[in-house]
């Protein structure tokens, strides 16, 4: 089946995802991956000017939500995803595929979808039952919003205004972060982040969109 063809948009965001081959852990420990993704996703910041929300690094995928201003979405995920493979064949001596196919990408083009996507990604830790809290998860951008002492190597672009965590209180949004989708609300983003051109998953009953609560 031929690849849909890619939807550019230079004031939308993008949710960016890809596993390793075969779905198994990468093959370094996830710090020196993370440091790898974050240094090139930085590079890619100083060149092309993308803008990162979001950046999760799982064991063996990671989600990122972005906007690039230059509209080359295509463009800038192949130079990332080579990069870290060239870089992570290096430090492993292996000449293995490091991801198990192309990126896939879903264009948000509403705030409603926005802001329940960026949600999803921030709790990927949380629902692999890898912390109780998504701000507690060291690989995720989140966790340095959090910590004044401890700065992110990535820009990250603040998609509530001039909202700023704080690490001793959490603020209505980390409440609301932590708060779990319904299982119809998760699976209908779930549904949604499968298309090239993001929507809810509608309601067989009804025809209208399983939109998860923001409360």
């Amino acid at each position: 089946m031929p690849r849909k063809a890619i939807i550019r948009s230079d004031s939308n965001y993008y949710h960016i995802t890809a596993r390793s081959n075969n779905r198994e852990y990468f093959y370094l420990p996830i710090d020196e991956v993370w440091s790898i993704m974050v240094s090139e996703l930085k590079s890619l910041q100083q060149e092309h000017g993308l803008k990162v929300a979001a950046f999760v690094l799982m064991n063996n995928h990671f989600h990122l939500l972005v906007l690039t201003p230059t509209l080359d979405i295509d463009r800038l995920m192949y130079f990332f995803m080579k990069r870290v493979t060239l870089k992570m064949q290096k430090k492993t001596g292996r000449i293995n595929k490091i991801f198990g196919g192309r990126y896939k990408g879903s264009l948000i083009d509403s705030f409603t979808y926005l802001v329940n996507v960026y949600k999803y990604i921030l709790r990927n830790p949380i629902e692999a039952k890898l912390t109780r809290n998504a701000e507690d998860y060291v690989y995720s951008t989140l966790y340095f919003q959090l910590r004044i002492d401890a700065e992110c190597p990535i820009l990250i672009d603040k998609l509530f205004g001039d909202m700023v965590f704080k690490e001793t209180h959490h603020s209505c949004e980390l409440n609301w972060i932590n708060q779990a989708f319904k299982p119809h609300e998760a699976q209908s983003i779930k549904m949604g982040l499968k298309k090239t051109h993001f929507a809810f998953e509608k309601d067989r009953s009804t025809g209208r969109e399983i939109t998860p609560e923001l409360s």
